[in-house]
Order: C-alpha cells, then structure tokens, then sequence
C-alpha cells in the first residue's frame, strides 16, 4: 500500500523513527521506543493493541493532549466501548488497513463532532498509524499520533 507523507513535522519526525527501527523481518516493537524518542509527541500518542477477534482494537495508551480534546479518557477501553460515531466507519477502516498491510498510514481527517464531546480545534486534524510487532511481520500494536490543523493550514487530499 502506498502511503502519503504526513504534512506536518511533528508527524514526519516520528515516521521517521520508526522508519529507523523497521527492518525487513520484523515491526519495529514498543520498546524499540525509549521515552526520550518519543517525549515530544507524548500528549498526542496513543497505542492500540490489536485483538484477535471483534472489538479487534483497545487503546492501550491515550495521550493527554487527546483525553482533554476528546473530553473523555478511552485508555483501557475498547472501540466498541467508545463513541466513534462522528467518525467511524473512516477510524475502523484504517485500523483495518493498517493491522492487515503492516504499513504506515498517514491520514487528514475532518469531522463534526456532537456537541460536548472534542473541541473546534479538532474537527480537522492529521493523524499518523504505525504498525508494532512483537519480533515479526503480524501487526500487534498500533501506535498512533494526532493532532489538530489550524483551519487553512493543510489543503485536504481527495
């Protein structure tokens, strides 16, 4: 799968490192990441662990930055727990994609949530997928990184 380059450098910095880490025998893993790696993106991280059957994803981590856009911590809570509605079926077919092609995705995204739930600033956002493993090829985790765009910032890709 071909992959677009995300437009903001927080997000390319952080493909960048796991493109270091990624070899051809093997996901790069969690702990492949030392939290100095990864400090710069810690509010707006988040780690999914693939499941083997449905709900097929739990947020393992959900950064701080995400919990307070979102008005609402989903760490430990699975898709299928959480209000995706504004977004999904878009959320679930990446993940999809991501865990069945072990490649990267880089994705801008606009949506309109129901009131109460994620601030204006987030009803556009760019969000990065990173496929982990645990020593091979099947995708076990996925790490992502979002964050918001700036009205005008980022023309939308079709």
């Amino acid at each position: 799968m071909d992959m677009q380059s995300p437009t903001m450098p927080q997000l390319q910095r952080l493909l960048a490192l796991w493109q270091a880490r990624n070899g051809p025998e093997r996901l790069p893993m969690r702990s492949d990441f030392a939290d100095e790696d990864l400090r710069p993106f810690f509010g707006n991280i988040f780690i999914v662990d693939v499941l083997p059957q449905a709900p097929y994803f739990k947020f393992r981590l959900y950064g701080l930055s995400l919990v307070n856009a979102a008005n609402r911590e989903w760490t430990g809570k699975t898709m299928d727990e959480i209000d995706i509605s504004p977004y999904a079926p878009d959320v679930f077919d990446d993940y999809h994609r991501v865990r069945d092609g072990g490649q990267p995705m880089a994705q801008l995204r606009s949506f309109e949530p129901p009131p109460g739930t994620f601030t204006d600033q987030w009803r556009r956002y760019e969000r990065l997928l990173l496929p982990l493993g645990q020593g091979g090829r099947k995708v076990e985790q996925i790490m992502g990184c979002s964050y918001p765009l700036a009205e005008g910032s980022v023309s939308e890709r079709p």
